[in-house]
């Protein structure tokens, strides 16, 4: 017999055992199809309803707000009617930085009137005490490094207006304190930050007048004055004012949005009795325990005066804060008739009856005795709240681990094989969503510039949440078609089981740390309930009970991810406006979140579906084509999407997204050693918070004399830019373009600095130091730069007192006068750090003096700029821009 026909028939032969094994494996997924157990179409079609209406849901929660109210009859309901006429009235005064004849003069005095008025109106209430008092304060004190790096403050004249209530004649020995401020960012009305605040406590003052039955103890309403100069008033109000002695709470009113739900995010320290008044109180409670973690660990970009009085008073307290529609806050647009509406009600109710649960509280009497506890809170969809202590949260969380750990060693021992291989498909599951995540955050960016979200948040749905979504479920699919049909329903299981081991492995590092803000992953753990009933057999098998039960065991925690994404992206997208890192992965991290959550819990019910695709359709070159047409099918729409909407940004009267920017118009004179003057010149300084850079303002990008920065002396960390406060870490250099301009600024009283006294010494090591003694006179706002040669550190300063050397320094010093000129004197101690002889001029010093308010603030050029943007801005989305400018004088010497 030839070699040929022996091939021939082995070739036969083989077609013949394929011909068998495809047959038996189309009729094992014949089968499989008809098997009653397995989801249908339908189902999947149910599936993606009930995650829609979960969605819509939750974004409707989170937005609902309860109609105003106007006064009643009795004059017991907090009114926001009543309440809008003096906010609107304060508002505008316009703007009101601190030390402004808006801010001193109009806001402070306005208020005053208002108190009195009151007092008037209630002086024959039966057993009432109403006190007016009123503050001009100074001191100095540190800021550590938060919201901008850290800095040394003095201040002087700032003012406060305060108001006292009680019942009886005799002041009370235990009080709460409610604070808002009256001061505004210099170019901004406040109307939400922070005069909504203290139009609710003049309002919740009209109630307690007519109520003075219900001051059980008494009540300090302060108005403070300076806060946005970084929380000048406060400050000194709880260390030195007379009342701050019986202070045993407090609540913080603030607010970094425009209306919306109030959030309280922090609370304490660590009073478990305080935060329990407001979760047990509080009308319409919308907390988080992720907000304050987020918000003491510094990411996100703010800081308030509830610092000032637990840090300087240490008082526990409560804050609370608008962070809703955060594109005003600090702009021309924080204007009162911005405030959605419904948002001032829903705050005064919530603070008048956690104020009333407060006052007839027994633990305010003895504080101190319950302040050891740490607490998980949040609130279930904005419907009711969750409160239970971070060690019974333990409990339960290990518990769970324990449960889980137990399950899955037990599906490893008894199917190791099968839980081998769901835990490599749910690792390329995983993979594959970042991996979709990652090629759209860089698409994104390489085809828009970041931000195609901005004004348009569902368009990180779009860009982030399909893709995932999509990806996810597609890849499962298929790695579930290439398997026997016969072991679908237990790899399904074992599918599951690696979820949860995946989620517990996260809750243990947040427990082992104690990170309170594991309750979101407690929460996904929820369905091991699904997990020991199918160990035990007692999960039912029927596909529609399957599918209802899967779906009500994740809802807690499915339910829970999707309302936190929708809380987090309404509080940080607006906030990436004003921030210089790459946006997108923040975004797409916040949405792949909920959409992971989704997807990995539906990882069983993939399994257990019908599944028409041929195994041989099911490889790794499939699953290739699947991503990269998920991918462009995305990109595609995403670009359908960018030809209607070219810009992020978008003006528009009601409810404007505006770039953020900041101008500053300087007149710059550098000293070098000898004493000459090596620059004398004006410079116009273009400064974009947000990604997408100085290059993106339009004027900038058409104008080729803006250029990069580039620093005069070397060892500058903040590069001649005149920072108002120190907050170079939050821009680089895409985000500042500089060029000279002709018109040079005439300053009525030009900033001097003088150098008093120098006096030579040696330290106890043999090292030499230098006492320096300053005379500064500029404005009322005065930035210093204290910059020593890099073989010398700052050991000292009349100031403060360095915890340990320091190779710079920055120094604000601020104070209220009419004529807005104010001259300081302070102190510098250098020493050198090697035992060569002493430089001769070792300190460079700097000097910026903002024009924050009052005919010097804006020169010409600023106010051609702003006409300019303001006209353009109606009818091209790119020149959407709102601008903080201001002149500056500043001066740098050697000494």
């Amino acid at each position: 017999m030839s070699t040929t026909g022996i091939r021939r028939r082995h070739e036969q032969k083989q077609n013949l055992l394929e011909k068998k094994e495809n047959r038996e494996h189309e009729e094992a997924d014949g089968d499989l199809e008809k098997d009653a157990s397995l989801l249908r179409p339908l189902h999947w079609k149910f599936i993606a309803i009930y995650y829609l209406l979960l969605i819509f849901g939750a974004s409707f929660l989170h937005k609902c707000l309860p109609e105003p109210k106007d006064p009643n009859q009795e004059e017991t309901q907090f009114s926001e009617k009543r309440a809008v006429g003096i906010l609107q009235e304060l508002s505008d005064y316009g703007w009101k930085p601190a030390g402004s004849y808006n801010c001193e003069e109009l806001t402070r005095n306005r208020i005053l009137k208002e108190l009195n008025d009151i007092r008037k109106k209630n002086v024959d209430a039966n057993g009432l005490r109403f006190d007016v008092d009123t503050q001009y304060v100074s001191g100095c004190f540190d800021i550590p490094a938060h919201d901008t790096e850290g800095m040394n403050i003095c201040y002087r004249n700032v003012s406060n207006v305060m108001a006292r209530l009680g019942k009886g004649d005799k002041k009370d020995q235990i009080s709460v304190l409610l604070n808002c401020h009256y001061d505004s960012w210099p170019t901004s009305n406040a109307g939400s930050d922070d005069l909504s605040s203290c139009a609710l406590m003049l309002e919740l003052i009209r109630l307690y007048s007519k109520n003075p039955h219900l001051l059980n103890h008494d009540v300090i309403f302060l108005f403070n004055g300076a806060e946005e100069s970084s929380l000048l008033a406060a400050h000194g109000f709880i260390t030195q004012h007379s009342w701050r002695h019986e202070i045993r709470a407090f609540i913080n009113l603030e607010a970094s949005g425009s209306g919306g739900r109030e959030l309280l995010f922090q609370a304490g320290p660590a009073n478990q009795w305080l935060l329990n008044s407001y979760l047990e109180a509080a009308i319409h409670p919308h907390c988080s325990v992720i907000g304050q973690e987020v918000f003491q660990s510094g990411v996100y970009p703010g800081d308030t005066d509830f610092r000032i009085f637990r840090d300087h008073g240490r008082v526990p307290g409560l804050d609370l804060a608008f962070v809703q529609n955060g594109y005003w806050w600090h702009t021309e647009f924080d204007t009162a008739e911005r405030i959605t509406k419904g948002s001032l009600q829903r705050a005064g109710e919530n603070v008048y009856s956690t104020l009333n649960h407060l006052l007839n509280s027994p633990y305010l009497e003895k504080p101190a005795e319950y302040a050891d506890r740490k607490t998980i809170f949040f609130d279930f969809l904005g419907l009711f709240v969750v409160i239970y202590p971070l060690s019974f949260a333990h409990f339960i969380n290990l518990t769970a681990i324990f449960v889980i750990f137990g399950l899955v060693s037990h599906r490893f021992y008894t199917k190791s094989f099968l839980t081998l291989l769901a835990l490599r498909d749910y690792i390329l599951t995983v993979l594959t969503i970042a991996l979709v995540l990652k090629a759209m955050t860089f698409m994104s960016l390489f085809t828009y510039g970041a931000l195609r979200w901005y004004t348009r948040h569902w368009l990180a749905l779009v860009a982030y949440g399909l893709p995932s979504v999509w990806a996810g479920l597609s890849v499962q699919g298929l790695l579930c078609a290439r398997l026997d049909p016969k072991i679908r329903g237990d790899y399904g299981s074992a599918l599951d089981l690696i979820h949860l081991t995946v989620v517990s492995g996260i809750l243990l590092v947040f427990t082992y740390y104690d990170i309170a803000s594991g309750f979101l992953f407690a929460l996904l753990l929820i369905p091991v309930v699904k997990s020991l009933a199918s160990y035990f057999g007692a999960f039912p098998n029927c596909p529609h009970l399957n599918t209802l039960l899967t779906l009500l065991v994740s809802l807690p925690g499915c339910a829970m991810a999707i309302y936190t994404t929708e809380m987090l992206l309404s509080i940080f997208i607006p906030i990436m406006g004003r921030s210089s890192y790459n946006p997108e992965p923040v975004v797409s991290f916040f949405v792949a979140f909920s959409a992971s959550c989704i997807v990995l819990s539906l990882g069983g019910l993939v399994a257990k579906s019908q599944n028409s695709r041929p195994r041989n359709e099911a490889g790794l070159l499939e699953i290739i084509y699947n991503l990269l047409g998920v991918i462009l099918v995305t990109l595609t729409i995403l670009y359908v999407f960018a030809s209607f909407w070219p810009s992020p940004y978008r003006f528009d009267e009601k409810y404007p997204t505006a770039k953020r920017t900041q101008f500053f118009h300087v007149n710059q004179m550098f000293y070098d050693r000898n004493n000459q003057v090596t620059v004398n010149e004006t410079r116009f300084y273009a400064i974009s918070h947000d990604y997408r850079g100085a290059e993106d303002i339009p004027f900038v990008k058409s104008d080729p004399e803006y250029t990069g920065l580039q620093c005069h002396h070397e060892n500058n960390p903040w590069c001649e830019v005149p920072f108002l406060f120190p907050t170079k870490g939050r821009l680089n250099d895409r985000n500042i373009r500089v060029r000279t301009v002709d018109e040079r600024l005439n300053f009525k009283h030009p900033v001097k600095i003088l150098g008093i006294s120098k006096r030579h010494g040696v330290e106890q090591d043999g090292k030499g130091n230098i006492e320096y003694s300053f005379s500064v006179i500029g404005t009322g706002q005065i930035s210093v730069y204290i910059i020593p040669d890099p073989t010398w550190v700052i050991t000292n300063t009349s100031v403060t007192v360095p915890k340990e050397p320091q190779e710079n320094m920055f120094l604000y010093f601020t104070c209220s006068t009419p004529n807005n000129i104010c001259e300081w004197m302070f102190k510098i101690t250098i020493k050198k750090t090697t035992q060569t002889p002493s430089d001769e001029k070792p300190l460079l010093v700097g000097i910026s003096s903002h024009h924050l308010h009052g005919p010097e603030m804006q020169s010409e050029s600023i106010k051609n700029m702003i006409s300019k943007i303001k006209e353009n801005r109606i009818h091209s989305p790119e020149w959407t821009v709102t601008a903080s400018a201001w002149n500056v004088d500043q001066v740098y010497k050697y000494f």
